[in-house]
């Protein structure tokens, strides 16, 4: 996971934990989605990758553990 970037950190987990709970999209879409409404009206700058790269390896990372602990809900 890369440091630095607790808000896209945090963000990914929580993205993940309103997708497991039943979102109505796949989990690429979902995930790519809540990155957007996240950046919207971010100014483009140096680390953006870094950033979208911190977000979807929380957001996958969670998804991994709810699979790992059987807690996985959705269909």
């Amino acid at each position: 996971m890369i440091n630095g970037f607790p808000r896209f950190v945090r963000a990914g987990r929580h993205a993940a934990e309103l997708w497991l709970s039943g979102a109505p999209l796949s989990l690429g879409e979902f995930r790519d989605l809540r990155y957007r409404n996240l950046i919207a009206g971010i100014a483009q700058m140096p680390g953006d990758e870094q950033r979208h790269e911190a977000f979807n390896d929380a957001f996958a990372r969670r998804v991994a553990e709810a699979i790992a602990n059987a807690e996985v809900r959705h269909g």
